[in-house]
């Protein structure tokens, strides 16, 4: 009996061993599939963005060499001549300065609407550009090629007239009550694609506190584009292609005047931009 109680306790220890050396290669091959994916994806959304420079540069050879020394007065003629172009048009169109931190409606080169700027981010790829680059991104309109927004763009309703005053009053009470747990509920954000390649993204804050809750931590507009942007690049990635690398301008101005643009401005409207 004793003997068979050793060789049983050995053999128990001998299938505890195996099992722990069983668990340590699982753990390492899932680390190695890990750290290869990781290099992967690295390795493609690098050589993504790096294909996009290279379009960027290829858009632009015609152009003039541009002394990197005079890089700041390129950049005020491209914001200049753009508005020019823009002003020139029977159309509202949009102009963004990044330096100024303001956005504007312009029709005619008339100023319709001006909002502060509270908050904006670039994307790196338009750190990383050249004068010839820049003038040709930014030295004439950008044309918006389409909307995409949380709120309706253009919200007609149609409506029964009332009978009387009191059902007319009720009637507007009741469309305040709605509007205003639509506006509590609903955050304001809009993107809008341009015709040289990258995203216009704009968020309504009240605050830079509020923006930093309601959408980098929450269910919001730049914690889900982050979310969307991951998920395209490992789709990607699992067919071993390069993602898609779009670079975006993200800015925050208050939610108001975030609503007000976005249903001002015509489909195919004109953009100018200076950063």
């Amino acid at each position: 009996m004793k003997e068979n109680s050793v060789e049983d306790f050995d053999s128990l220890f001998v299938k505890e061993k195996n099992k722990n050396k069983g668990r340590k290669y699982i753990i390492l091959i899932i680390i190695l599939s890990v750290l290869g994916l990781t290099s992967i994806y690295a390795y493609l959304s690098i050589s993504a963005v790096r294909d996009q420079m290279k379009l960027a540069i290829e858009r632009a050879a015609n152009s003039p060499a541009v002394n990197s020394s005079l890089f700041p007065q390129l950049k005020q003629k491209a914001w200049l001549e753009s508005r020019l172009k823009m002003a020139s048009l029977d159309s509202v169109g949009l102009s963004i300065d990044l330096e100024q931190h303001v956005i504007q409606l312009e029709l005619k080169g008339v100023v319709v609407m001006s909002s502060k700027i509270r908050d904006c981010s670039v994307s790196g790829f338009f750190k990383k550009i050249d004068g010839n680059v820049y003038f040709e991104t930014f030295g004439t309109p950008l044309t918006i090629k389409e909307f995409k927004s949380s709120i309706a763009k253009n919200p007609f309703k149609i409506v029964e007239a009332p009978k009387d005053t009191i059902a007319a009053q009720l009637a507007a009470d009741a469309a305040a009550k709605k509007e205003a747990e639509e506006r509590k509920n609903q955050n304001v954000f809009w993107t809008v694609k341009l015709d040289r390649g990258f995203d216009l993204d704009i968020q309504g804050i009240d605050s830079i506190a509020e923006a930093q809750k309601k959408y980098e931590f929450g269910k919001g507009f730049k914690s889900d584009r982050k979310l969307n942007n991951i998920t395209n690049s490992f789709q990607h990635i699992l067919k071993f292609s390069k993602p898609t690398y779009i670079p975006e301008i993200l800015i925050s101005i208050p939610e108001n005047e975030a609503k007000a643009i976005l249903r001002a401005l015509p489909q195919k409207s004109l953009v100018t931009i200076r950063i």
